[in-house]
């Protein structure tokens, strides 16, 4: 009897695992065919050929400019926002044990982008002052939401409610700097509030690459203990873990993600909200998701930004786009959220 349920729960594990393989290769799947779409695609449409030729070097009059210059950059960038934003939500949510628990409701892309506001329309700044800038101030509000939440003993509605608070007062600064400042400044500082690849250039990929893959790296390495502290607080002192440790490592490491995500193309609005609850619905199996949310918010990004450029008779940025696709998704959460709790 034991040895049938041990085969019986091998088998479960199996199946588990193997879904989540073929979800995984599926999202990857479809975050390649948004980015090809947006290599070929454009004011001058190419063919695969022309773009696989200018990618290995060739080069072609027009083609190489528009694919290496403008195109190439966008779906690099907009891939490693996607997936940093989809990675830090994801992990916001799990250990706090709530769909609403993201960087972006919670005020973190708010700090962020206070502080570039500010260094941009007030401080004149511009160019890696303003990203170094906007990633310290994505890192202090997140830590100032983590001191004010432990006192008196941590609490997760605490955290949530603090971020929600800081969030309203820093969405409250920015559109006071926006008010006082110069008129010649305030179409920048919206072009980067409304978040856009608009102007992305491959210097950007770099740095950015290597921060989304270090850090996810340090996630999913910690990926045990994102599923213990989902279940509880008191589950993981039994087990010998050490909870505040873990919680300020995993959400420093989501800080980190979203804030440099941030200061590289504004906030992205809804991607960090949406990428994990959809994620989980494709896996159904209630294990580690990490890598499917990375990759849910490439798909979300880059076809975003597909709609957004192609799709009207007026190019939108590609966070206006994902920001109309959150709202009715806040609003289907929220409902479904009333109807289990009644």
């Amino acid at each position: 009897m034991t040895e049938n349920r041990i085969g019986i729960t091998e088998a479960g594990f199996r199946a588990r695992r193997s879904r989540g393989r073929r979800v995984l290769a599926i999202l990857a799947a479809l975050g390649l065919a948004a980015a090809c779409f947006l290599l070929v695609w454009g004011d001058q449409v190419y063919s695969i050929g022309t773009v696989l030729r200018v990618l290995f070097g060739e080069q072609i009059k027009g083609a190489s400019y528009a694919v290496n210059t403008i195109r190439v950059p966008r779906v690099l960038v907009g891939a490693l926002a996607g997936f940093a934003f989809g990675v830090a939500g994801n992990t916001f949510q799990k250990i706090l044990r709530n769909s609403l628990a993201s960087p972006d409701v919670m005020g973190v892309t708010s700090g962020a982008s206070a502080v570039a506001i500010f260094a941009m329309m007030v401080l004149g700044l511009s160019g890696a002052v303003v990203s170094v800038l906007a990633v310290a101030g994505g890192m202090a509000v997140a830590l100032l939401i983590l001191l004010i939440s432990q006192r008196g003993g941590f609490s997760v509605n605490k955290m949530i409610l603090t971020g929600i608070g800081m969030q309203a007062m820093l969405q409250a600064v920015i559109n006071f700097i926006i008010l006082k400042t110069s008129d010649y400044n305030i179409s920048d500082g919206l072009r980067w509030l409304s978040g856009s690849l608009n102007g992305v250039r491959m210097k950007d990929v770099p740095v950015f690459a290597v921060v989304v893959i270090v850090t996810t790296v340090i996630i999913l390495l910690l990926s045990r203990d994102i599923q213990i502290l989902g279940l509880g607080e008191e589950l993981p002192v039994t087990l010998g873990m050490r909870p505040k440790l873990m919680r300020f490592m995993l959400i420093l490491s989501s800080v980190v993600l979203c804030a440099v995500a941030t200061a590289v193309t504004g906030p992205l609005a809804s991607v960090a909200f949406m990428a994990g609850p959809i994620s989980v619905r494709l896996l159904r199996t209630g294990g580690t998701n990490t890598l499917h949310a990375g990759f849910v918010g490439v798909i979300i990004v880059l076809v975003s930004e597909a709609l957004g450029q192609f799709a009207f008779s007026t190019r939108f940025p590609v966070g206006v786009i994902t920001g109309i696709i959150g709202a009715p998704y806040l609003i289907y959460l929220l409902l479904g959220m009333n109807r289990r709790s009644a």
